[in-house]
């Protein structure tokens, strides 16, 4: 496994594409002159030698002989043409067409699902994204495709989306890369087909990080899915270790009781989160559940805050970070408590 770039990936997925993507396409320049070397001139013809001086009495002097001509000089060879043309294969081409866009998608894909750290992000994603992620890195790497999606201003609104999971994004695109066999240079220079591609996906982190670094948003304080996550499964252990309430919970399914309300707290508190299971009227209807096994759910609520450290005031004045969930599941109570005869 290579060494992953993290101090390029402190900057920004690979879910839209740009124009500059085009631009960052390393290509070769293809040369329109052919330098071709200049003629050696012609030697200059030597001159013509002086006539001998008459003798005084003697016969006449002889005359001088005239000079050789001088040879003409070679001519000079050709210039041998500048560089081989470039810039005739796209990158898309040059990563493998179709197929290997598929591949490396497909791959991709795979990765993000196994990742905790972001997989519930794409929990209720479309059966088109794969499609759609096709489509983005055809028409940013010149395959001639149209992006049939939305902006990635649009996808990742409220998404709340931090650096972290971002960088996390962009580290499971290499291992998918990796895996596939499409090189990228460890500095992404553009010595490798593969280095505009990611660069592409490094300039979305504008469009695609809405909380950077984790403190607009209160699913964010609490630590994000894997943050509630660990509340509610020690909450979970807490109920089930309580005399009073546990019997309540004897035939239930509680990994996903679990999933429900990590579902049902990420939504409350701004996370990107859908929560499928009924409302809390319809859920505890006909169970006749009492304020005092209300109370002590609340109490085994606190009891999990204690046991993680989560600070919370003592009059929930909201001046603590476990205020505002604890204030979620008290205006429940009216839901949940029910007098029956």
């Amino acid at each position: 496994m290579r060494t992953r770039l993290l101090p390029l990936l402190l900057l920004p997925s690979l879910f839209a594409c740009k124009e500059e993507a085009k631009n960052a396409q390393s290509s070769e320049t293809d040369p329109t002159v052919e330098y071709t070397g200049t003629d050696g001139s012609d030697g200059t013809d030597g001159t013509d030698g002086t006539d001998g001086t008459d003798g005084t009495d003697g016969t006449d002097g002889t005359d001088g002989t005239d000079g050789t001509d001088g040879t003409d000089g070679t001519d000079g060879t050709d210039g041998a043409d500048g560089g081989t043309d470039g810039g005739t294969t796209s990158l898309y081409e040059q990563l493998g067409g179709a197929a290997g866009v598929n591949a490396v998608v497909t791959e991709f894909l795979t990765v993000v699902t196994a990742d905790a750290r972001i997989n519930w992000f794409f929990a209720n994603a479309g059966p088109n994204l794969g499609t759609l992620l096709e489509e983005q890195i055809c028409e940013a790497t010149g395959g001639g495709c149209t992006y049939t999606g939305r902006s990635m201003l649009e996808v990742h609104a409220g998404m709340a989306i931090t650096t972290d999971q971002f960088n996390a994004l962009a580290e499971d695109l290499l291992i998918a890369m990796d895996n596939v066999g499409v090189p990228y240079s460890e500095t992404l220079d553009g010595s490798e087909p593969a280095d505009a591609l990611i660069l592409a996906l490094l300039a979305m982190q504008t469009d695609i990080v809405t909380d950077p670094d984790g403190s607009a948003v209160y699913f964010n304080q609490l630590g994000g899915h894997a943050g509630v996550t660990t509340v509610v499964n020690a909450f979970l252990g807490n109920v089930g270790a309580d005399a009073r309430i546990n019997g309540r919970f004897a035939s239930t399914d509680l990994v996903n009781l679990g999933n429900l309300l990590v579902e049902q707290i990420c939504e409350a508190t701004g996370g990107y989160c859908v929560y499928s299971g009924q409302d809390m009227l319809t859920a505890h209807a006909g169970m006749c559940i009492t304020d005092a096994e209300f109370d002590a759910m609340v109490e085994d609520l606190f009891a999990t805050y204690d046991d993680l450290t989560v600070p919370y005031s003592e009059t929930l004045d909201g001046s603590e970070l476990g205020d505002t969930l604890a204030l979620t599941l008290a205006g429940m109570r009216g839901d949940i408590v029910e007098t029956c005869p």
